[in-house]
Formats: structure tokens, C-alpha cells, sequence
């Protein structure tokens, strides 16, 4: 069997007997709200009950291209692993596939005569940076998956 170290990521290769005991643990994602980051710790609060907790960025599933674009009040999953010695504790957050988000700048290409769809730099309101076809302008809202970070469409 492959098994996974949820903290580390570290992967190892087990293999079991048919009268051997294994311990079952508990995880399980719930929904939270991003505030804002202060030295690499994020702040994230329960919608529901209003608690606040604490994650470094570096317990982001997507890694530090999905933390980047993080935008203030953007709800993300967060999965709390149960342990008999340490209890029930948040150990990593995952972002929504696709998220919708308002483009601040964006980097006029000169007049070419290209086939196809020509790109452009866009600068998004959390200063993130994607290429985004020549008809998005300043002001629109459009929707990005995050996972590759790449445009999808405008928001109608």
C-alpha cells in the first residue's frame, strides 16, 4: 500500500499482513473565510461559529502558487486532522478550483497581425499576474482556475 504523511507529504511503501491492526484516523474539511496574512500565517475565521484560526502558508495543498492568489474573504476549505495524542487540529487548506476576481491593470499589446487569440498581461485587485485575451479590460471580473492559473472567461 502507498500511504502519504498528511503533514509532511512525505510518501512510503507499507505492506500489511491480513491479521494486522491499523489506526483509523479522522479528517475532515470544513468551510472557512481568508482575512488576511501577517508573516506567512494566515488568518482564516468559521463562518458559521466565527472562530479564528491559524495556518502557516506553507499548508497550502496548491503550494505557494495557489497562496498567491489568495484575495481577502475568499472561502476556502480547511481539513482538521483528529489524533488521539493532539486531538482535533487544522493541518492544510485547499482553495476553490475556479474563483471569480476583478482585474486591476492591464499591459496593452502593440497592434499585431497574429492568428488565433493574442494575450496580454493582467495585474488582479490581489496583485496576482495571469495572461488573459486582448478583449478583458480594466474592471472586469473574470474567472481563473487557480490550479493552473489561467483565465477562464469573463463573468457575465
Amino acid at each position: 500500500m502507498d500511504l502519504q504523511d498528511i503533514l509532511t507529504n512525505s510518501k512510503i511503501n507499507e505492506r500489511f499482513k491480513s491479521g494486522d491492526a491499523i489506526e483509523i484516523l479522522n479528517l475532515q474539511d470544513e468551510a472557512y473565510q481568508y482575512l488576511y496574512a501577517d508573516d506567512g500565517v494566515l488568518h482564516l475565521m468559521n463562518m458559521e461559529t466565527f472562530d479564528e484560526i491559524e495556518l502557516p502558508s506553507s499548508a497550502c495543498e496548491g503550494g505557494e502558487d495557489a497562496v498567491a492568489m489568495l484575495e481577502d474573504g475568499m472561502n476556502i476549505a480547511v481539513s482538521f486532522l483528529t489524533t488521539p495524542e493532539d486531538g482535533r487540529k487544522p493541518v492544510t487548506f485547499k482553495l476553490p478550483s475556479n474563483y471569480t476576481f476583478t482585474v486591476e491593470t492591464v499591459v496593452e499589446r502593440a497592434g499585431q497581425a497574429a492568428k488565433g487569440t493574442v494575450y496580454k498581461t493582467a495585474t488582479l485587485t490581489n496583485g496576482a499576474k495571469l495572461q488573459v485575451p486582448e478583449f478583458v479590460h480594466p474592471g472586469d471580473r473574470i474567472i481563473v482556475d487557480i490550479e493552473s492559473r489561467k483565465y477562464m472567461k469573463r463573468e457575465l
